[in-house]
């Protein structure tokens, strides 16, 4: 049966990171069953913990065989597959690509359909018939929402198309890119292939396919990347190098008299102050954000870990506990909820031009290399505890600690954090194994 006429026109989805184009050029899409999908040397956006149910589930129309056996694209032009792999922090969204293709696909005798996603225990229904489309949740496809209502309508939003064995880049009839400059990537990587590619172009408020910070007025990612987070690093890094000198008016003359003034009142700094009485929506906090962080701290002072570091490392590590969650600051920012801050994953990012103003207008004297470090671990101070307990890439704690005393430090911090949250939130055994192979790498890199 040929497309109904009311979904004729519609176009369907594939995102990948940029970092395949290569491969794909070269090969294009490749289910995971196939013989020369690449095993190793790619960059995943997919979520892990569904990949063994797609292996398994059976398709029993079509071609037939396994999920696994074919190639998936999405009905939906904002995917809510993306936002958990953004949420994890393992790549820039910047970095996507959105390949759209005709739906007149699905006329193949090679590609069926599902109306859910198939990532769940209980499969979906599957079809081969271009008349069922009829039966698909269109309007929950169609929603831009970030979310839906709950998990059968979210399950119904992604709705898939699978295309049996394999793709070419080439049937698709453009391909979606974040910026100009990644369209100049995309084009770079297009022209040394020598091959036929769609036409580039960017997305469009009625075909979205990118989570921004649109409520802020920004068009910034959501959560920001691993790239975006060293970016933001250094150049707050960069920012206090070339603002040295210019702390003559500070209230504190060094490091220590600002932790000693934190001690004292948590709200002796502008961004400390609007901290206090901040109500969160964090289920797991037990008071406002000026008394976890208060409790962060005391929390980091019973660690051994803590006290083995050389005391002035402690001060450290104590002050950036201070300051950690003052990115979830102003209040002015959750006017619009009430007053109460929204959970927010970018909060250590936002913390740099905050951490900026502290070292270069509150301190008149502070070293590059320990203002660098307290950075560092404001910046970071959720990276450990994200590894162990989101999926995060362990090769970024691998990237950031330079020395074992950093890594030792952001082994501290982040225990301190995660469980003052959550009693029993912090896998001893876990963190003690992923301690050992980071300090491995680190230890291996330095000595080549």
């Amino acid at each position: 049966m040929p497309i109904p006429p009311m979904h004729a026109n519609r176009l369907i989805y594939h995102f990948t990171h940029i970092e395949n184009l290569p491969t794909l050029l070269k090969t294009g899409f490749l289910c995971n069953n196939h013989t020369n999908f690449p095993r190793a040397g790619r960059r995943s956006v997919a979520a892990q913990g569904i990949q063994a149910r797609r292996a398994e589930m059976v398709v029993p129309c079509g071609p037939g065989g396994r999920v696994h056996d074919y190639v998936p694209l999405y009905f939906g032009s904002l995917s809510p597959m993306l936002l958990p792999v953004l949420r994890m922090k393992n790549v820039d969204q910047m970095d996507i690509l959105y390949f759209e293709f005709p739906i007149s696909l699905l006329n193949r005798a090679d590609v069926v359909f599902t109306d859910a996603s198939a990532n769940t225990s209980e499969p979906p229904n599957f079809y081969s018939d271009p008349a069922d489309l009829v039966r698909l949740n269109w309007s929950e496809i169609d929603s831009l929402k970030w979310s839906s209502a709950n998990d059968i309508l979210r399950h119904q939003r992604m709705a898939e198309v699978l295309v049996y064995s394999d793709l070419p880049v080439q049937d698709a009839v453009r391909v979606v890119v974040w910026n100009e400059s990644k369209r100049k990537q995309v084009e770079e990587l297009v022209t040394k292939a020598g091959v036929p590619f769609p036409a580039i172009e960017f997305a469009s408020p009625e075909r979205r396919h990118y989570f921004l910070k649109f409520m802020e007025g920004s068009r910034s990612s959501i959560v920001t990347g691993p790239k975006g987070i060293a970016r933001a690093y250094a150049s707050a890094c960069e920012q206090i190098r070339q603002k040295k000198g210019q702390q003559a008016n500070a209230p504190f003359e060094t490091l220590e008299n600002l932790l000693e003034g934190l001690r004292e009142d948590f709200a002796c700094l502008p961004h400390t102050a609007e901290l206090v009485g901040l109500e969160s929506e964090n289920s797991f906090y037990r008071g406002t954000v000026d008394i976890d962080t208060l409790r962060v701290v005391q929390n980091l002072k019973t660690l051994r870990g803590f006290a083995s570091l050389p005391r002035e490392y402690q001060d450290h590590v104590e002050l950036a506990a201070y300051l950690h969650d003052i990115g979830k600051g102003p209040k002015a920012r959750w006017e619009r909820n009430d007053g109460i801050q929204k959970v927010d994953p970018d909060h250590p990012v936002r913390a740099m031009p905050m951490m900026v103003e502290i070292l270069t207008q509150q301190v008149r004297k502070a070293k590059q290399e320990d203002a660098e470090l307290i950075l560092k671990l404001v910046c970071y101070h959720d990276l450990v505890d994200e590894v162990l307990g989101k999926g995060r890439d362990k090769q970024q704690i691998v990237d950031v600690a330079k020395t074992e005393l950093e890594l030792d430090m952001l082994f501290a911090l982040g225990r301190a954090d995660a469980t003052s949250l959550v009693k029993g939130s912090w896998d001893e055994d876990a963190a003690a194994a992923l301690y050992n192979c980071c300090l491995a790498a680190i230890k291996a890199r330095n000595d080549n």
